[in-house]
Formats: C-alpha cells, structure tokens, sequence
C-alpha cells in the first residue's frame, strides 16, 4: 500500500504541470498588449493624422506664397505629370487612409458606435473630393472593393463624386449627437469638453467650401448648390457652424515627442532655398498688412517691421534668376524652421468659413452683411498670426480693404489667400485655380504655358486599370491626360 501511494503521488503532481503548462502555452498565444479586436478609437487617431497633419512645402510654392530655386529646382518642376511618381500618385495614397476608414467604420457599425460612423463619413468626402480635385473622375462608387474581387473599379463621373460626398456630409451631420459624450482617441478637439459639437461644426463649414467649389454649377438641379448653402445658413440649430478661432479644424504642435514637432522644424529648404515670392510680398506691401512681418524676414539684415524692407522673388523666371534675386530676397521667418511646435497647422479655420459665407452673400446665394463676415474673416486670421487690437483696426480701416460690394468677389479671395500662408493645404491654389484670383505671374520658371489646372493619374492605372481610366480620360479631355486640361469642377 504505501509503494502504490508513492507511485501515486508523482504521477498526480506530473499531471499538474503537465496541465498547467498546458494552460500556460494557451495564455501566451495571445499578447496582452496587442488587442486581438480592433476598436474604432484605435483607427481614428491615426486618420485624423493622415487627413490634418498632411503640410507639404510644394502647395506653397505652386500657389506662389514661396518661390523655390534650390538645387535647381522651381516649383512646378514639382512635377504635375506621371513622370515624377511621388508628385503625381502622391493623392491616390488617399486609398490607403480610405482603408483605415472603412475598417474604422465597420468596427464602429459592430459597437454601434454611432459618432465614429458620422466621422467616417467626413472622412470620406474629405479624401474623395481631395482627390477628385486633384485629377477630375476618380474610382469611387466601386472603389475599395478588392476583397470582394474588384480589382478594375470604374471611374465615377466628378459630378456624380461631388453628389455622394456631399450626401455622405449631410448624413455625418444628422448622425452626431452633441449629447453622446466625449470622442476617444480624438487629438483635434480633445480638450474643447464638446467634440462632437465641435466636429458638428467642422463637417458643416467644410460642406460650404465643396458648395464654393461648385460656384460654377449652380444651375445644375442635382446639386442644388445654392439651396444647400441656404439650408446650412438658414437653420443654425440644425446646422451649427464654428464661432471663433477656438473651433478652427487644426493640428497643434507640442514637444512631447519628436513626432509631434511641426513638420517645417529644422528645414533645410526653408533655411536656404526658399524666398518670399514677390507678387505675394507686394500684395501685403501695398495692402500695409502687418501679417508680411509674421511671414517673412526682412531682405539683408534691415530693421523689421518695415515695409519697404521686404522683397520677394518672381516664382515665374528663370531658375538662375531667382537664384540671383534671391540674394536681395526675404526669406520665410525663422520661426517656421527654428521652432519646434511654432503654430498649429490649420486643415479649415473659422476665418475660411467667414470667408465663404461672404462670398455667398456676395453673389446673392444668401442674406445677411458679406462685411460682417469678411471683417469676422480677416480678424480671425490676424489673431491667428498674433495681430490683435488697434492693429486689426486700422488695417480694416484703409479704403483698398474696406468691404466694397462692387470689388467683392477680388477682394474676398485674396484676403483668403492670404489667410492660407503655410496652412489649409492646396486650397490656396484651388481657390486661385478656380476665380484666377490672384494673378500670378507666367514665363520660363513656370515650364508650362500657363499655371496648370490638375495632375496627370499616375502610372499604375495605366497597367493596373488601363480599360477605366483611358475610358475617363477620353470622357474628360479628348483623350489627352494633360496638366491644363479643365475639369468639370471649372467648365
């Protein structure tokens, strides 16, 4: 009896860990710290990051803020056509963030997370119109479907595009509900303590900028362009819209992490090829607009704060030309490089919103005081710049900037042009693009015959889906992919 109970023994405490260690091979299967099920808080922060910390210098020098010459370089040799793949595939990334949304959304319809599948939405219009004002007709309505076995989407009509984004824009809006409590993951209106109202209103004042886009189709019975800018307008508790700088859509720098310096920290290029280009200096020079000392650094030393101390650099000669001029030049301010969070990077700002809702008073879209709105607009983006006070006055004072219902239309747009120095992305040169407002200046450091109106669709479509997209080019253009091409957007 006691052999057998010392047999026993050994044999149980060997089953024990022979379990136990069943158990744990098991548990380590699985990473604690790597969540086998994806939230859509996990997608969200990385796609605002992708939609709104998304600066590039080339805007600034196609949109002619900045004239670039540096290793032999002007800024349209920023390619528009598919020769240089990284300028012209570089928005149809706008598929890979596009993916993140769909997965966020669909994490989001299996939680019932409401909120993050209105934000869906938003992100949606905002990555399709980006592209679709890029290039014209794009893959939307079967875009995004290879899982299912669609690898050869077709390229929807840029009509057809601006109706579903617009569409997707209204139902974002009716899905948010300011009273569902704060957004996890949120790192554009965290700290407001009302994101979702906050973000309410970004996605309606963005819809008023696609509803200026559109200026030139508001015959067009399917959009109903003027009658959608009414009802956003008309209906302020339906449609709430931002009320100050505080609500501007932006990304804001800090130094909690090299990642999270401003882009422009330490830039070579900022430092050293790049000047203040001389139709924008002379714009701000005979404006007497105080925002040119925020921009720009006086040419050689001289004293700031004068005028007459700044020069710019015609972006439109020669490249060995501006490189000569470019010694007797202003450079961009030293805070855009020396500063590791400098300003916050802007995607819309209320001084947009004011802009637009001006424009739109303007043309008899709406009623309501269009000087209102663009004293609203100008004074936001000169607090924007650290201009305030008395400042702000006297420049709204000067006869060339009052309000003047007969200049309107001129004088809306280049105050909105200005407001977009190294912020907002490409819309300073989609604005330009689409009144010619301003005037910029043409000849051989253009390479072009004029400044052109869209990018040539990248090489891979040519291989990948070659039936769709010379189908699209022939619908859009005759059959000729070319950078002055117009799009529908412009006819």
């Amino acid at each position: 009896m006691k052999y057998h109970n010392k047999l026993l023994i050994p044999f149980i405490v060997l089953c024990m860990v022979l379990v136990t260690a069943c158990k744990k091979q098991s548990y380590y299967q699985v990473n604690p710290n790597s969540p086998s099920t994806t939230t859509p808080a996990l997608s969200f922060t990385d796609i605002e990051i992708n939609i709104f910390d998304n600066f590039t210098l080339e805007s600034s020098y196609a949109d002619r803020h900045l004239a670039y010459y540096e290793f032999l370089n002007s800024f349209v040799q920023y390619s528009w056509t598919r020769s240089d793949p990284g300028a012209a595939s570089y928005n149809y990334g706008n598929y890979d963030v596009l993916r993140q949304v769909n997965d966020m959304d669909a994490a989001a319809a299996k939680s019932g997370a409401v909120t993050y599948q209105a934000l869906a939405k938003f992100f949606r219009a905002v990555l399709f119109a980006q592209m679709t004002e890029t290039y014209g007709d794009i893959p939307y309505s079967q875009a995004l479907q290879a899982q299912t076995g669609l690898y050869k989407p077709v390229y929807d009509t840029q009509k057809s595009i601006y109706v579903g984004i617009l569409a997707d824009l209204e139902q974002a809006n009716d899905m948010l509900d300011p009273a569902s409590g704060a957004i996890q993951g949120d790192i554009i209106y965290n700290n407001s303590g009302n994101d979702v109202l906050e973000w309410k209103q970004l996605i309606n004042a963005y819809k008023l900028r696609l509803l200026i886009h559109l200026s030139k189709k508001t015959t067009d019975p399917d959009l109903n362009v003027i009658q959608q800018f009414n009802t956003i307008i008309n209906n302020p508790t339906k449609y709430p819209l931002m009320s100050s700088d505080e609500d501007n859509g932006q990304i804001v720098f800090n130094v909690s992490n090299i990642s999270n310096y401003n882009p422009n920290y330490l830039s070579n290029d900022l430092q050293s090829g790049v000047s203040m280009e001389q139709g924008f200096v002379t714009m701000l020079q005979n404006l007497k607009d105080p925002r040119l000392f925020s921009f720009a650094a006086p040419v050689g030393g001289k004293p700031a704060g004068v005028f007459s101390n700044y020069a710019g650099v015609n972006a439109g000669l020669s490249v060995s030309d501006m490189q000569n001029d470019g010694n007797n030049a202003s450079r961009i301010n030293s805070r855009y490089y020396t500063s590791q969070t400098n300003e916050p990077y802007i995607f819309f700002s209320y001084a947009e919103q004011e802009f637009l809702i001006a424009e739109a008073i303007s043309r008899g879209w709406v009623t309501g005081s269009a000087a209102t709105h663009y004293n609203n607009a100008i004074t936001a983006s000169m607090n924007f710049y650290g201009i305030s006070g008395s400042d702000v006055s006297t420049y709204l004072a000067q006869p060339a900037v009052v309000y003047n219902p007969t200049n309107a239309l001129s004088q809306i747009i280049t105050q909105k042009y200005i407001s977009f120095f190294m912020n907002s992305g490409w819309e300073a040169f989609f604005e330009q693009r689409r009144t010619g407002i301003p005037t910029f200046d043409i000849g051989p450091g253009t390479l072009n015959n004029g400044i052109p109106k869209r990018w040539m669709y990248p090489d891979r479509e040519l291989t990948d889906n070659s039936a769709n997209l010379t189908a699209a080019i022939q619908r859009q253009f005759n059959g000729v992919d070319d950078i002055n091409a117009t799009m529908w957007l412009l006819q």
